[in-house]
Parts: C-alpha cells; sequence; structure tokens
C-alpha cells in the first residue's frame, strides 16, 4: 500500500511537471523554421554602401530554404556564398556563381515567393535539388550584432551572462547609420525569457543617438514575443506621449540579425532609467558615489531591518539631500524576497529601488517612509494622514496616477496590479510629490491576456488595473479627475483617431511582421490571420471604451462581479448593472484539478444563472484535485456535472488513466 501511495505522489509530482511543460509549449508553439544543415549553409551577401553583412539560409517545415532579406537589400548587390569557388546555384532559368549578383533573380520570383533551384557545390559529387524562398522587409532599419564567441547559446541560456558584441545598424533605405563596438549584449525579461524569441539589452561604448533617438549608452530590443500584432508597445507610448504629461518610452522597429541569423521584428527602445536624456531626475545616486571613495564601496555590506521590510547596503556616506530622485518599480513579494535593494510598505506592497543602486540604509528608510505616511493617508475614510495632517494629494501628484489609471484599464494591462509598475520623486525642494510612470511593458494588453492561459479577454469589464486604485478611486477627487481624463482624452482618441494609429502601423511593420511570422510562427494562435489580429486590436478598444462610457459616465448604477481562480487570485471582474441578470460566467480550468463550480466567497452558495445582480459579489472557484478523483472516480463525487468541460474532463481521464497505469505497472513488479 505505500508503495502504491509512492507512486501515486510520483504521478502527481510528474503531471504537474507534465503541467508546465504542456504550458511552455502551448505559449511558445512550434518553430516553423530552423537552421538549415545542409547546402553547404548557402549563404547570402549584402553589398551595402558601407560594408558587407552576411544573412545565414534557414529551413521550414516543409523543407523550403529561405532568406530573410532586410529592408534596402534589393537596392544592394547580392551574392550567394559559401559555395566554394566553383559551385553555384541554379534557378530562374540562370545559373549564379559565387560572384553573381543576384537581384534579377528575386525580381523573377513567382508570386508565392518560392523556386526551385539546384546547388553545385565545389567538389561536390552532383547537383542537389532544393526550393529557394526569399522575403524582404521593407520601411523600417536593421540591426547587425555580431558576438565575440560567434554563438548566442551563452546568453540564451544565462539571463545575468553578457557578451561583448560588435553592432552596425542600417536605415531603410540601406544607409548606415552607425557602427562600433558593443560593450555588450545580453538576454532580458522576466515571464518573457521564457520564449525562444529573446529580449536584449545593449550596451554601447559611448552616448549614440539611434534612429534619432536621444542619446544614451543602454538600448532594449523588445521581442515582443506574445503580441501577434507586434504593435501593443507602441500604440501605448504614443498615447501616453501625445495625450499625458508621463514620461513615455520612444522607440523604433529593427529588423534584427546576430551572427547573420534573423531573429525577427524588435522594437528597439529606451531603458528606462535615471539621465537626462531619459528620465531627467536628480541622480541620487551619482551624488551618492560624489561622496564615496570606490574604496567605501566595496567595504559597504547588505543590510536588512529588523522586521525585514528594508533592504539596501551600510557603510556609505549619504549626500546632503537623500529628499530624491528615486526611480521605483513596484514588484510581487516573490522578488521582494530575493531583492537586495528593495522595501515593503505597511500595506505590503513591494517596491524595487531602481535608482539610487545601491541605496543607503538612510536612504530605503527614507522613501520607505514616505510611502508608509502616504498608504496611511490612502487607509483613512478622508484621505488624510492622521499624523502629519497631510492629504494624499500632498504626497501623490493625482494627476498622472490619474492619467496612468485611465490607460491601464482601458488598454487593459493585467500586469498593473504587479509588475513593470514605475514610480519616480524628486527632490523635496524640486517636486515633493510621487508621481506614476514612466510607460513600459505592454505585450499582454488588449486581450491577449488571461490568468488560466493565454485568452482573448472580455472587453465588458473593469478590472481596477493599477496599484491602489481600489482605494483611490473610492476619493470624489481621484475618481473625477479618472472620469475627467477618460471623457476628455481617451474617448476622442479612440472614436476619432486609433484605427488610423493601428492601420498606419500595420502597413509600416507589414512586411517585416510577415517575416517575422515566418521566423517564429503564432503565438496565440486566435488568428491564423494576422491582420484580423490588427483588427482585433481596434475592436477591442472599441469596445471597451463604449463599455466603460456606460459605467463611468453613464447615469445607471453598476455592480461589480468578480470571480476568483484556483489560487485565489482574481480571475475576472465585471460591472453589471444593478438589477440585472449576469450572462458572462467565465470558462475556467486547471491541469492540477477539476473545476466544480462558482460559490459565494466564503459561503457554499452556488452561483444560481438567471438571478438580478443587486449588490457587489465574488465568486470563489470550487475544484476537485487528482487525487479524489483517483480515489472515488467522478461518478461518485457530489458535484453538479453541467460546470464540467467535457474536454477537460477528457483530458483529465487520460493522464487518470496513465497515471494508474504506471502504479499498477510499478506494483506488479
Amino acid at each position: 500500500m505505500k508503495q502504491k501511495k509512492g507512486v501515486f505522489i510520483s504521478c502527481l509530482a510528474c503531471l504537474v511537471i507534465l503541467a508546465a511543460v504542456i504550458g511552455i509549449c502551448f505559449l511558445q508553439m512550434s518553430e516553423p523554421v530552423r537552421p538549415a544543415q545542409d547546402c553547404g549553409q548557402l549563404e547570402l551577401f549584402i553589398s551595402f554602401p558601407y560594408g558587407t553583412e552576411k544573412v545565414n539560409v534557414w529551413q521550414d517545415e516543409e523543407g523550403v530554404f529561405c532568406f530573410f532579406l532586410p529592408s534596402g537589400a534589393p537596392n544592394c548587390k547580392l551574392t550567394f556564398g559559401n559555395l566554394g569557388s566553383s559551385g553555384s546555384v541554379s534557378a530562374g532559368g540562370a545559373r549564379f556563381g559565387p560572384k553573381d549578383d543576384i537581384r534579377a533573380l528575386l525580381e523573377s520570383l513567382p508570386q508565392d515567393r518560392i523556386l526551385d533551384a539546384e546547388v553545385e557545390l565545389e567538389g561536390a559529387s552532383g547537383k542537389e535539388a532544393i526550393r529557394l524562398k526569399f522575403l524582404c522587409s521593407e520601411n523600417i532599419a536593421s540591426m547587425f550584432i555580431d558576438t565575440a564567441s560567434g554563438s548566442v547559446e551563452g546568453i540564451h541560456g544565462d539571463k545575468e551572462l553578457k557578451e561583448a558584441a560588435t553592432m552596425r545598424l542600417v536605415d531603410s533605405a540601406g544607409n548606415g547609420c552607425y557602427s562600433g563596438d558593443m560593450e555588450y549584449i545580453k538576454t532580458r525579461g522576466n515571464s518573457t525569457w521564457a520564449y525562444e524569441k529573446k529580449a536584449y539589452q545593449i550596451k554601447l561604448g559611448r552616448d549614440v543617438s539611434l534612429l534619432n533617438m536621444p542619446a544614451a549608452r543602454k538600448w532594449i530590443l523588445l521581442a515582443n514575443a506574445i503580441d501577434d500584432t507586434l504593435m501593443k508597445n507602441e500604440i501605448v507610448y504614443r498615447y501616453a506621449e501625445r495625450y499625458t504629461t508621463i514620461p513615455s518610452i520612444q522607440g523604433q522597429y529593427v529588423d534584427l540579425y546576430v551572427n547573420g541569423d534573423y531573429l525577427g521584428n524588435y522594437y528597439l527602445c529606451e531603458k528606462i532609467e535615471v539621465s537626462q536624456s531619459r528620465l531627467n531626475l536628480t541622480d541620487l545616486g551619482a551624488a551618492t558615489e560624489a561622496v564615496n571613495p570606490d574604496s567605501r564601496y566595496e567595504e559597504a555590506v547588505p543590510y536588512v531591518s529588523e522586521d525585514g521590510r528594508i533592504k539596501a547596503v551600510q557603510g556609505l556616506e549619504n549626500p546632503a539631500d537623500i529628499t530624491g530622485g528615486y526611480l521605483l518599480e513596484h514588484i510581487p513579494s516573490w522578488e521582494f524576497e530575493e531583492s537586495v535593494n528593495a522595501f515593503q510598505t505597511i500595506t505590503g506592497r513591494c517596491y524595487e529601488i531602481i535608482s539610487p543602486s545601491p541605496a543607503t540604509v538612510e536612504q530605503a528608510e527614507y522613501i520607505c517612509g514616505l510611502f508608509d505616511e502616504m498608504e496611511a493617508a490612502m487607509l483613512q475614510p478622508d484621505g488624510v494622514n492622521p499624523d502629519t495632517g497631510k492629504p494624499l494629494s500632498e504626497y501623490l501628484d493625482l494627476d498622472s496616477w490619474a492619467a496612468k489609471y485611465v490607460m491601464e484599464e482601458v488598454f487593459h494591462d493585467p500586469d498593473a496590479v504587479s509588475a513593470s509598475m514605475f514610480l519616480y520623486k524628486e527632490r523635496d525642494s524640486i517636486d515633493p510629490l510621487i508621481y506614476s510612470g514612466p510607460m513600459w511593458d505592454y505585450d499582454r494588453t488588449m486581450g491577449s491576456y488571461g490568468l488560466n492561459m493565454y485568452t482573448i479577454d472580455s472587453a465588458r469589464q473593469v478590472g481596477n488595473y493599477g496599484i491602489y486604485v481600489s482605494q483611490m478611486m473610492g476619493f470624489e477627487e481621484v475618481a473625477s479627475l479618472v472620469y475627467e481624463k477618460f471623457a476628455d482624452e481617451m474617448v476622442p482618441y479612440v472614436e476619432n483617431k486609433v484605427r488610423a494609429d493601428i492601420y498606419e502601423l500595420n502597413q509600416l511593420i507589414q512586411a517585416s511582421a510577415r517575416m517575422d511570422t515566418a521566423r517564429w510562427g503564432g503565438i496565440s494562435g486566435y488568428y491564423t490571420d494576422r491582420n484580423a489580429s490588427v483588427d482585433y486590436l481596434a475592436r477591442f478598444l472599441e469596445e471597451k471604451t463604449d463599455y466603460l462610457q456606460d459605467v463611468w459616465l453613464g447615469e445607471d448604477d453598476y455592480c461589480t462581479v468578480s470571480f476568483l481562480d484556483y489560487y485565489g487570485n482574481v480571475y475576472e471582474t465585471y460591472q453589471v448593472k444593478r438589477g440585472e441578470c449576469f450572462s458572462e460566467v467565465p470558462v475556467i480550468s486547471s491541469y492540477v484539478a477539476l473545476f466544480a463550480g462558482w460559490y459565494v466567497e466564503g459561503e457554499n452558495i452556488p452561483y444560481i444563472s438567471g438571478l438580478p445582480i443587486l449588490t457587489d459579489v465574488t465568486y470563489e472557484s470550487h475544484w476537485i484535485g487528482i487525487d479524489v478523483l483517483l480515489q472515488n472516480g467522478i461518478g461518485q463525487l457530489d458535484m453538479d456535472l453541467s460546470q464540467v468541460n467535457p474536454e477537460d474532463l477528457e483530458n483529465m481521464a487520460e493522464m487518470l488513466r496513465e497515471m494508474q497505469k504506471a502504479a499498477s505497472g510499478e506494483e506488479a513488479e
């Protein structure tokens, strides 16, 4: 019996691992192209005015060899490489040797861009028949990076590893914009780091203006791996720059090539950091360095307060004024546990101190104390700190907080409650308030993300997306400001401008996006046609704005209906007119348990369709674990089988059969 129980536990553990593997596979999907392993690693050389770049061939699932060409390539001499001195490629009725320009071949391509070819390598006994395909980008720049090792395996396997490299930047016409050494290239990101299409951070040897953006040394290459449209970050950043005073990120699209391999469409953008060309705050980190020799930094030791709420370094001197500037990022609690430069507020909110880094004990205590004071005010019915007498408006710049919340809600950003949320504060002598911003990380927004799995969200929800939103919207001053900004700024934008913006961007990157899809395939899998995803983007924003006009600006009274997932987190939130029936019960599933229905939180009262909603209500999800299913079987359970998703049940049953088979086999042995 012990052996059988051990087998079950092992099987259960395997099932959890299997669930994780299935989830990762679902996110990454299959990669439709792979490095070509034959044809002598056929190459293409592009003779730009500034010099020659190499582009490697790739092979898709159907065996077609594909070249991904940057914008401007058709204006340059193109030659096949790696043929040897006497090798050739025969295609389109012509034979091309290693020095022959193949542009005429591109001009004669059939409509499907695929043609039959024969490759004859130097010293080979005969010719090899292949199919060739050429895809070419348009309108956007290209970046060519060569790593010191000639590989990306190291940095793809270790996010902390940095590798020296060289970089050339080419504009859409094929003209060189920049060429120089890079101090390093590294991978970056949190959940996005799991994707095969990695995001990168690069650091140049000096401050450089890239594609007319303000000069700096550090730059980010966003992969937008989860965003089928590749446009969501740019849409949000454009809105913030045009309609708000919140600092926004500048970025430009590029086609990225590393060591000759095409890696896809990327968004080259600024890194959020304190500097004159980025977030122009007093640089408290530089001021701290100015009063501390290098030896003192070497001797400084990590510090953790007795209550565990403050993490910094001790042993450093402070400049005369430590009231600013601070750049902070709101982080989840598990990241706080691993952080060495952070603080936790009285309500349990966790913040990474991005700058200064490292922060001194006194600096961390100061900014943590300020947030404690602010939260104490927020917890009062009148929004006034009982000890200092200061209202919330004397702690927070309510204008930036209201504008940021409107964007988070309309653009439907689920990350806004936990991560990628930045705040900043200047010196008191310049500005004593805490500001919301800069904007960052919107690839999961506008209907592409659900907590259960990557699903299309309902636009008819108010998610209270943002830190402190639930508390602050209880104050009339804040709520009125939110509604005003929504009505005066967001509604006109969505009604009159958003479709034009979206379709303009789509035209700009369409050719590059076609290459990116061929290189990486789809991610969400809901639309086989990318243009359908683009159209859905516009429709989602229109539907969300129409809905919020009813909820925020209409005369009807609304109730909040929330649904909690397997872990007790908010899964979906809806606003329902008081007295109306709720008809959008979300579908939910889990790999580790079987959904058993929605119940009023804390009570054993099931959800009943057709009943009018008269007050705010939260429903928790009830579940049946695999161990219960294994012991009793579905037929013996006290549950409403109409709640069961047949597909979930079928998948669960198959897993149980495999587990029982494995358990029986091991016990028999």
